[in-house]
């Protein structure tokens, strides 16, 4: 993976000290927010009203998405091959990115899950319909198992014809990752007990939803009550009710609602992201290929594990494929691919509510062109 890095604005030396080695924004008045596209992996400190690049480093593949664990390590996927890497990423007088170490698994891996304490991570392979378990102790990375993905395809030709993981999804346990095979319509439940990693659990969701990501709600306990799952498919969200018991989880199904506030998809409507604010309030999902000049951003409260439509959006662009909220609450940064607007920070108010007009933005050519814009973008 061929890394360089570019010049540094004044205004970034500001957001680390000369001395501070890590890049991470904890007790820092700006953020410092990670970004990627296919060749390509940015860090820009946002003030709260800007963006500005600290960092544009050449790459090789397509890092769809990365993970940074602190203090200074960056593990990123290339999503049209079969390489994982781990990078080196520095915050000081200069901001640089170099490799560390490059290993071979599944192809098209599209997500990256962790243990709580860093030591093992799960390779969600789109591409390959496999899931892979690697030990990173000792800043190591080695492949322990390769998990085909169980259960049969989708009604929904050609894109559930084959198995499709698409996320690694650790509970507030830290005993199980929820594996969505938007492909097989499944949610595997991938135990971690005694360093097994053995799929116990293969759950299917209602024929047809293309399950995509999904979040544990609530998230800041140690056992979650409801499972909520974006479906790419059927541009819906399901919520299942989770039970523990010594034989696993179970989930129960307990509500769908449309991932549009109207209640009616476009046709050819893709749903992208969701995220869960961390007051336990507030629900946002992305939704994608609406047909017109912005795709939608769309707010939803959740009560007792109960979802309410709320509000839609515009996203100040097209192809919002990951959301993330800020460490502060306060924002929400979007990533649309097909730009305008290709990097975007929302206000979100106490209310929970969205302002309308982003606090900032990036346009797409700073990323490229049509389809250039970030798939990943977070706050490190």
């Amino acid at each position: 993976m061929k890394i360089l890095y570019s010049a540094i604005s004044a205004g970034a030396l500001a957001a680390c000290s000369l001395s501070d080695r890590s890049c991470g924004s904890q007790g820092l008045s700006s953020h410092q927010v990670l970004m990627t596209t296919t060749g390509n992996i940015f860090l820009a400190n946002y003030d709260g009203s800007k963006f500005d690049i600290t960092l544009k480093a050449d790459v090789t593949g397509a890092p769809t998405w990365v993970q940074y664990i602190e203090p200074n390590k960056l593990f990123a996927v290339n999503e049209n091959g079969n390489d994982l890497h781990i990078l080196n990423l520095e915050c000081g007088s200069t901001y640089s990115l170099t490799p560390a170490i490059n290993a071979t698994g599944s192809s098209g891996v599209v997500h990256l899950g962790f243990n709580k304490d860093n030591t093992r991570l799960v390779s969600a392979a789109y591409g390959n319909g496999t899931v892979d378990v690697w030990d990173i102790s000792s800043d190591r990375l080695k492949l322990i198992k390769t998990i085909p993905a169980p259960g049969n395809s989708g009604p929904r030709s050609p894109n559930q014809d084959t198995s499709h993981p698409h996320q690694a999804n650790l509970d507030p346990s830290g005993r199980y990752f929820a594996i969505n095979d938007l492909g097989f319509d499944n949610i595997m439940i991938l135990d971690t007990q005694d360093d097994k990693y053995d799929i116990i659990q293969n759950i299917p969701t209602k024929a047809g939803c293309g399950p995509r990501h999904g979040v544990w709600y609530p998230s800041n306990t140690n056992k979650a009550t409801h499972y909520i799952v974006i479906c790419e498919i059927s541009n819906e969200i399901i919520v299942n009710q989770i039970s523990y018991s010594a034989a696993g989880v179970t989930l129960h199904q307990s509500q769908i609602i449309s991932s549009f506030i109207s209640g009616t998809a476009p046709k050819g409507a893709a749903a992208g992201g969701i995220v869960l604010h961390p007051n336990q309030k507030d629900l946002y999902i992305t939704n994608r290929l609406t047909g017109g000049k912005s795709d939608t951003l769309a707010h939803f409260k959740i009560d007792s594990g109960f979802l309410t439509s709320i509000k839609e959006n515009p996203t100040s662009g097209v192809l919002p494929r990951m959301l993330s909220i800020s460490k502060s609450g306060k924002e929400i940064f979007l990533g649309n691919q097909d730009g305008p607007a290709a990097a975007v920070a929302f206000g979100i108010n106490e209310d929970g509510s969205i302002d309308a007009t982003p606090k900032a933005t990036l346009d797409l050519s700073v990323f490229g062109e049509k389809g250039s814009g970030p798939p990943y973008i977070a706050e490190i």
